[in-house]
This record gives C-alpha cells, structure tokens and sequence, in this order.
C-alpha cells in the first residue's frame, strides 16, 4: 500500500508564481492606461500648441513680406546652382605649385576649361628632370593623361610642351 501512495507536492511555489505573474499583468496594464489616455493626450495638446504658435507667427508676416523673402531664397538657389556650375582655375594654380619639379619650371599656360586641358611650355635642366616631371604627372590623382608634344635640347635646358587632361573635381568649386 505504501508503494501506491500519491506524493504530495508543496502548494506555495506555484500560488506564489501566479501572484508575481498577476502583479506584473496588472503593472503592464496600468502602464498601458496611463500612456494611453493620459500622456498622450499631454503630447497632442503640446503638438496643437506649438503649431498654433507657428500660425500665429506666419499670420504676422505680411503677404509682401512672404513673397519677398521667397524671391530672395530663390536668388540664393540660382546663385548657389551658378557657383557650383562655376569654374575655379586658381586650383590648377595650386596644383602645379604642389606638383612641379624643382628643376622644371614652367613658362607658359593654356588652359581649356572646356576640355579639361592644360597646355603647358616649360623648360627643364636636362631630359632626366624632364622624366621625373613626367612621372610625378602620371602620379597625380587631378591628372587623368599627359602627352609630351615637344621635347628639345636648346643649350643646357630641355624646352618642352606637354597637356595635361585634368580630371572633373579639379576645376570645380570646394563643398560649401
């Protein structure tokens, strides 16, 4: 008899789980509620004054006034359109001051902004200045190609002609 006998199993763990499972339903609940019906309400009444406020402002400025400040924003967008469109050549300038030889200087410049082309007559103390020029060209990131068009030997300076095809970001204006 003693082997069918049932076992008994302790009451309090599963009441006291069912306690602490409730009180955390009824928390969430309540937390539901109070956000629900009273925050936001707060926050549409908040939204509802601030854009009353905005309309009250935008009634005190007169219509000319609006239509006059709209006309300057728009000059401003056609000059910032013109700007970015614009030119810049003074970045070749620095370009080949970063980029120049110390035994090369240069004695004429053509610039096509057009094509993007930089015709250049310069002169060098010998052929092996002139190639190192030329690779430092090769090199350079703002310049896409080079072509040596004239290369001599007058006295004890190379006289050449090169163009430069510069690349798109060179003669365009810094990010404002």
């Amino acid at each position: 008899m003693d082997q069918f006998e049932s076992e008994r199993l302790p009451v309090g763990w599963p009441w006291r789980f069912f306690m602490v499972s409730f009180v955390i339903f009824l928390a969430s609940i309540l937390v539901y509620l109070g956000l629900a019906f009273g925050y936001e309400p707060f926050l549409d009444s908040q939204i509802q004054k601030v854009e009353d406020e905005i309309n009250a402002r935008a009634a005190s400025v007169s219509k000319e006034n609006q239509d006059k400040f709209i006309q300057v924003y728009s000059q401003m967008i056609n000059i910032k359109s013109l700007l970015d469109a614009h030119i810049f050549p003074s970045s070749v300038l620095t370009l080949l001051e970063q980029k120049t030889h110390p035994r090369v200087y240069f004695i004429g410049a053509n610039l096509k902004s057009a094509e993007r082309e930089l015709e250049l007559d310069g002169s060098a103390a010998n052929f092996s200045a002139l190639a190192e020029q030329l690779e430092i060209f090769a090199q350079t990131k703002e310049i896409e190609r080079y072509t040596l068009s004239q290369s001599q030997l007058t006295g004890d300076m190379v006289q050449f002609k090169v163009a430069l095809k510069l690349s798109r970001n060179v003669l365009n204006p810094p990010s404002l």
